[in-house]
């Protein structure tokens, strides 16, 4: 019987590639030369998205987020409310810097704006320097008309995470929660402490290529789909460029995408822990629980990568990305070679 892989827990998607900040541990660096350059999704697109993950049965984990901030969309309130009618019964996430949640009419009612649409966890990365979730907070709880609102129609809760572990923002909870959850800035974070506290290379974008992953399974083409603003799907989210080409779920659809050749090549790979190929080769990320893979259970297993599917990877990999590389200092033709350079 031919291998498909089952649902993810998690689907990504990205309203907005483009970002207002340029946080130096961040691969937009390596898709973007100038701030505030963005790429909008469309409702079209985000509708298609949504209806067939619901036509599917899938019952992933929707995360607004990947290579942009997601607020900086022009209408990011009514891609919530229109997530929540095309898709009623799954969980919504935000992921965000809080850059567009100051815009007018005000950072408090924006975020009752968000929850009133339909979403589920609003997760707020406070990076430090920036200083804009501080803004947001301090806004939040001035505004004493909101706060109270948001506690007796919603029953908001608000943590600090990691410091408060029930703040997880990966954390399944029931259709009915409100969450607002503050994640303290990642490089400030223990080792070990919370699902946020590990920093990687993002594929040797974000920063060089190392040996840290070679030999080690990688989940997320098992756990996660990553939707790109137009529809485009690459391996995973640290693909931020979009090397390894997997097909547009607007007009390929979700299953060609998902139990593709391009992306079941690429499991067989990274099940045997070879990261040699493309965006995976030197990328140093880290995932939990691999020895439940494929399935759930762990009770499946799959074969080393065929001679077809290496000419699967080799075509997924040719050709341009999916967006235009801006070259980091260690990939220019005259750059020093580092100290943590991959091995051939």
């Amino acid at each position: 019987m031919k291998y498909r892989q089952e649902a993810p827990f998690a689907v990504q998607i990205e309203l907005v590639e483009g970002c207002q900040l340029r946080c130096p541990f961040c691969a937009l660096n390596g898709i973007r030369g100038k701030e505030n350059n963005f790429k909008f999704m469309t409702e079209k697109t985000l509708t298609k998205t949504l209806s067939q993950i619901v036509d599917a049965g899938w019952n992933p984990r929707i995360e607004f987020a990947m290579h942009g901030e997601p607020t900086m969309h022009p209408d990011y309130v009514g891609m919530i409310a229109l997530a929540r009618t095309c898709a009623p019964k799954l969980q919504l996430m935000l992921t965000s810097n809080g850059g567009g949640i100051l815009r007018k009419p005000g950072a408090a009612e924006n975020i009752r704006a968000l929850f009133d649409a339909g979403l589920n966890i609003l997760a707020l990365d406070d990076y430090e320097g920036v200083r804009i979730v501080d803004k947001i907070v301090e806004a939040l709880h001035a505004d004493q008309k909101t706060l109270d609102y948001l506690e007796q129609q919603h029953n908001l809760a608000i943590y600090r995470y990691p410091d408060d572990p029930e703040g997880n923002p990966h954390k399944r909870r029931r259709l009915s929660d409100r969450v607002l959850t503050i994640i303290r800035d990642i490089s400030t974070v223990e080792k070990g402490k919370g699902t946020h506290s590990l920093l990687n290379n993002h594929a040797g974008v974000g920063a060089p290529p190392n040996n840290r992953g070679q030999g080690k399974r990688c989940a997320k083409p098992f756990r996660e789909l990553s939707v790109r603003w137009d529809g485009n799907i690459a391996i995973c989210c640290n693909d931020f460029r979009g090397v390894y080409k997997c097909g547009n779920i607007v007009k390929d659809g979700l299953d060609a995408v998902w139990n593709g050749d391009a992306m079941v090549a690429a499991r067989k790979k990274l099940y045997h822990g070879m990261r040699d190929f493309g965006p995976c080769k030197g990328c140093d990320a880290v995932s939990y629980r691999v020895g439940f893979l494929p399935d759930k259970l762990g009770k499946q297993t799959l074969p080393k990568p065929s001679k077809y599917d290496l000419q699967v990877i080799e075509k997924a990999c040719a050709g341009s990305s999916y967006t235009k590389p801006v070259l980091r200092p260690w990939e220019l033709p005259n750059a020093k070679s580092v100290s943590k350079k991959v091995t051939k």
